[in-house]
This record gives structure tokens, C-alpha cells and sequence, in this order.
């Protein structure tokens, strides 16, 4: 029984880690409304290495927002990634140390998806008014308490410039803007090209160590497969419950019958002085009714256990009645106790 039992344990072990194995490139977020993130991105600490494409490592923050790590200095909060267009989104970030910070993509598997140009301003007034004329953002991590920094798209005329704006810079950056308000930055990537993949409802990934991909099962069943996932967890738990449930009642079930085996050997030990004075003889004990206990267990008094060594009846248990009490007990339990002493071990009356 013990190894069948500890097999089924060991069987759960490797269906869990099966499972886990063969999901680890299932897609992943750092939040519930974060972007899904699948190939060729992965989460670092999240996805194994090999469920993402060099170079598009994302990670994590504190605060659960997603980062794109395009240098190792620059960070980049991702908004939303789009499969399908090779696109990712994320926020545009001009402000370093004191200075504007050109945005640069060299070393990087990115390049532009379109380009507009952006002209920065220094106007020594707080609130320069001209955003009624010019699409313009405040860039306030520049500012200061003497003068703001402005992001206009393209340029503005010579002799429109208000007298108190200054040029500062120009950067081409691809950026989106909704009504005059900066938005967010695009980034498009050509290698690796999964676009028929996401066009077929499949999922692409990694084919070999050569950088090569392919096109995988069915990338429209992957909620499917994570429901899938989710059961497969469940039952292999109840499977795991029901073997250490099972192991359990093995070992009880073990020690109920040596303890059955070995009769209270206190009570057998007990008082050599009444030994000899005290107690019944054997041809009196076995004149007392037998009986051989059924399938139901069931007494006439409902109790399910031998006073003496404290163990459950079970079914085919030979119980031996004291006359009188009409009290049960196991019967060699019975017969030990009435050879040492001629009362009844409950009510202590002498048959």
C-alpha cells in the first residue's frame, strides 16, 4: 500500500510540473490592465528565455507598469503593444538632467513608424499663450520657476514665435497627439515578422537556435487553453489531496490494528496482588455471549469503541456482553482485563 501511495505522490509532483513546464510561454502581464505580452516579447522573471526574441526583454516595476529597456540608461513606459501591425506604444520621455534628451534607436531591433519633428521652446513666462494657434505640450520636469519648456509640432513661423519663447531644440520623433495633447510614441519592428502568424489566428515563436520562427497551434484558442490550464491544475490537486487523504488513513488504519494486536499491556501488567484473588476464571469469562460484529457496526447501545484499548469496532470484531451492564468490549480486550479483575472496567459491577 505504502508504495502505491508514495507512486501517486510522486506522480502528482511530475503532472505539476509538466503542466507548469509546457505553459511557460503562455502570455503574461505585470497588471490586470496592463498590455498582454507574448512573442516576440517576454517578461523577464515571468516567461523563460526562450518564449521572447533577443532584444525584447520587458520587465516589471514596483508599481506594476510595464518597461521597455531600449539602452542600458533608457526606460520606457509601454502602453499597449499591437501584434498585428508590429507596432508597440509607448510614452515619450524628452526630459534629462537639466537638458533635452534626443531619442535615439541605435543598437536596437526598433526603428520609427513615421516621423514628425518637434520644436522646444524656452518662454520665460509660466503659461505661454499660444496653444490656441500651435498644437503644444508643457514639458514640466524642464521647467522652472522662471520659465517653462514647450514641445510644438513642427515649427512655428519667424515672427509668430511670441517675444518671450526662445528655440531650444528640434527632435524628429514619432508621437501621436490627440487635440494638442502628446500621447504616446511608435516603434515598429520588422524582425522577427510574425504578422502572418497573427493574421492565421496562430502563435509565432521561436523554431530553432538559429533565430528562426514559425508559426504554432492555434493562437485563437489560447483562452481556451488557459481554461484548459486552470482544470488540469484543479484536478491534479484533488488527485494530490486524495493520495495524502489516503496515505493518512493507511498509516492510521496501521496503527489501529497493532494497537489492537498489543492489548493494554498496563492493564495486563497491573496489580500482581490481584492476580490470583480477583480474578474470573476462564471458564466463567467464556460462558459470557460472543458476538461477531456486522458490516453496520451497529451496537445496541451506539458506541463505536472498546473501552479498553480505545480503538474503533470494526465489521467481522468478535465483541464479548458482560452479564448484568450488558457493556461491550473487543473480546480478547475483555478477556485480559476480567482474568485480573471481576468487575466491570466501565460501571466497575461484578457480573
Amino acid at each position: 500500500m505504502d508504495k502505491i501511495t508514495l507512486r501517486l505522490l510522486f506522480s502528482c509532483f511530475f503532472l505539476f510540473k509538466s503542466i507548469f513546464a509546457t505553459n511557460d510561454c503562455r502570455p503574461a502581464s505585470c497588471s490586470p490592465t496592463g498590455p498582454q505580452v507574448w512573442f516576440p516579447f517576454r517578461i523577464r522573471g515571468r516567461q523563460a528565455p526562450h518564449c521572447g526574441f533577443p532584444g525584447f526583454d520587458l520587465s516589471c516595476t514596483k508599481r506594476n507598469r510595464t518597461i521597455l529597456h531600449l539602452t542600458s540608461t533608457r526606460s520606457y513606459i509601454v502602453n499597449r503593444i499591437s501584434y498585428l501591425e508590429q507596432i508597440i506604444y509607448i510614452n515619450p520621455e524628452f526630459c534629462g538632467p537639466n537638458r533635452i534628451v534626443e531619442f535615439s534607436l541605435t543598437g536596437t531591433p526598433f526603428d520609427f513608424s513615421s516621423i514628425r519633428s518637434h520644436t522646444f521652446y524656452n518662454c520665460s513666462l509660466r503659461k505661454p499663450d499660444f496653444d490656441y494657434m500651435f498644437p503644444a505640450v508643457a514639458l514640466r520636469c524642464l521647467d522652472s520657476v522662471n520659465y517653462s519648456v514647450i514641445a510644438v509640432i513642427g515649427s512655428i513661423q519667424e515672427g509668430e514665435v511670441p517675444e518671450h519663447c526662445q528655440d531650444m531644440a528640434v527632435i524628429s520623433v514619432p508621437i501621436r497627439w490627440y487635440d494638442g495633447v502628446k500621447v504616446e510614441m511608435e516603434l515598429m519592428w520588422v524582425t522577427p515578422f510574425c504578422r502572418l502568424c497573427e493574421i492565421e489566428g496562430r502563435m509565432c515563436g521561436m523554431k530553432g537556435s538559429d533565430g528562426e520562427t514559425a508559426c504554432f497551434g492555434s493562437f485563437g484558442g489560447i483562452r481556451r487553453s488557459m481554461y484548459g490550464l486552470i482544470l488540469a491544475i484543479v484536478v491534479s490537486i484533488l488527485i494530490c489531496i486524495v493520495a495524502v487523504v489516503w496515505y493518512i488513513a493507511d498509516k492510521r488504519r496501521e496503527y489501529n490494528q497493532s494497537l489492537h494486536q498489543n492489548i493494554d499491556v498496563f492493564s495486563i501488567t497491573m496489580a500482581p496482588r490481584q492476580r490470583a484473588s480477583t480474578g474470573l476464571d476462564m471458564s466463567i469469562i467464556e460462558s459470557y455471549t460472543k458476538t461477531i460484529l456486522g458490516e453496520s457496526r451497529r451496537l445496541p447501545k451506539d458506541d463505536d469503541t472498546c473501552p479498553i484499548c480505545l480503538s474503533k469496532y470494526e465489521p467481522k470484531d468478535t465483541l464479548r456482553t458482560i452479564p448484568e451492564c450488558n457493556h461491550y468490549f473487543h473480546a480478547g480486550c475483555i478477556d485480559q482485563w476480567l482474568k485480573l479483575n471481576a468487575t466491570c472496567p466501565i460501571c466497575r459491577n461484578s457480573p
